[in-house]
């Protein structure tokens, strides 16, 4: 039994959607799991069947307009899942996704861990006792600082650790006062989209704003 996508309410999903250039790694974005696949083989039907559904039900990926099958489900309410994709027929792991496990009789299955909700649920930056907690949403496998007002906007100084696919993350200490901040993803700037407080600098890019009381 075939399932389809479901209706997106979340703006940064939506965009990601239509923005993604290249496959990777299923990329967890607020309530919401975003699954990739791209082939250099010419490519009909992409799906994928999950253990919460028992594997009976396939989900349809949709191909945007460069070329990515993507399929977005809700997060479950559990620690990780398991999926195996479908491909023009052919049942695979998924192989943009490196972590596996195989059954006893050989198949290869794919694991997405989802990570703690308690930082998951959070509204980022947010402070809590002295220090400030920084998150950026995105591709997996970048590279990711943080630059602001507070290290005099060096690119190197903060890297920012991904703990669960395309989500990274740093906390750092910051004194009270207003501080303006972006991401530096792979080498470009990149403003923080889940905070509505945006300035321009002086060089017409788009910074972030943040006030610790």
């Amino acid at each position: 039994m075939q399932a389809y996508a479901i209706e997106i309410d979340n703006f940064n999903v939506q965009k990601h959607m239509i923005l993604t250039t290249e496959a990777t790694a299923p990329v967890i974005m607020g309530d919401y799991i975003i699954f990739t696949f791209q082939s250099n083989e010419r490519t009909s039907f992409v799906g994928a069947a999950f253990d919460f559904d028992n594997y009976v039900k396939v989900h349809q990926f949709r191909i945007n307009s460069e070329g990515v099958f993507i399929l977005v489900i809700r997060k479950p309410n559990s620690e990780s899942i398991r999926y195996r994709l479908i491909v023009d027929g052919l049942w695979m792991a998924d192989p943009f996704n490196p972590t596996r496990t195989r059954k006893p009789n050989g198949i290869e299955i794919s694991v997405l861990n989802i990570p703690n909700n308690f930082l998951g649920e959070r509204t980022f930056p947010f402070t809590e006792n002295g220090i400030t907690h920084f998150r950026y949403r995105g591709e997996a496998g970048r590279r990711v600082y943080l630059a602001g007002s507070f290290n005099r906007w060096d690119p190197f100084m903060y890297h920012m650790r991904e703990r669960s696919p395309g989500e990274y993350f740093i906390s750092i200490r910051l004194p009270a006062g207003t501080h303006h901040y972006y991401f530096v993803v792979n080498g470009l700037t990149v403003s923080d989209d889940n905070n509505p407080n945006v300035l321009w600098d002086r060089d017409f890019r788009r910074i972030s704003a943040f006030t610790i009381r």
